[in-house]
């Protein structure tokens, strides 16, 4: 399984937004710089999250991108598949037919199992991690480097 550069963009920008409580529309170049991401591929990137219904922009001289639905409503999954596609499972191990007298060629079957195994946990974790549960971690670092800051 892989992740691109893309995808994991896509849910550093849309954290950032959720992180900003959607009050006022967030620039793309303050997002860009706040997560170091490359602005023109953070503009596509939005592009295809605002196509997918996951933020909405408004122009304007204040104007910027905002979540188009509450943090608990977006899963880390949705945002992956807005700016990847379908989630994939890359191997190797392809099942094999037989060998002609009766044998299995091979023990592809069985790690292709265990591949699709690990591809449904990441998929269950991935559908079921909301940006509100980011943004409740996001909180908590933020405290803990805040602490460990006064002591």
């Amino acid at each position: 399984m892989y992740f691109s550069a893309k995808g994991e963009y896509g849910i550093m920008a849309v954290l950032d937004l959720a992180l900003a409580n959607g009050e006022v529309p967030v620039q793309a170049k303050a997002i860009a710089q706040r997560q170091g991401i490359p602005l023109r591929f953070l503009e596509q990137i939005l592009s295809a999250l605002r196509h997918a219904g996951l933020v909405e922009s408004v122009r304007g001289a204040h104007g910027g991108y905002r979540l188009s639905k509450p943090a608990e409503d977006i899963r880390v999954g949705d945002v992956i598949q807005a700016v990847d596609g379908p989630i994939a499972m890359n191997t190797r191990a392809q099942p094999r037919h037989g060998n002609g007298n009766g044998h299995r060629a091979g023990h592809g079957s069985i790690v292709q199992g265990v591949w699709k195994e690990v591809k449904d946990k990441v998929l269950e974790t991935l559908n079921r991690t909301t940006l509100a549960d980011l943004c409740r971690r996001a909180r908590d670092l933020e405290e803990k480097r805040v602490l460990m800051y006064h002591i």
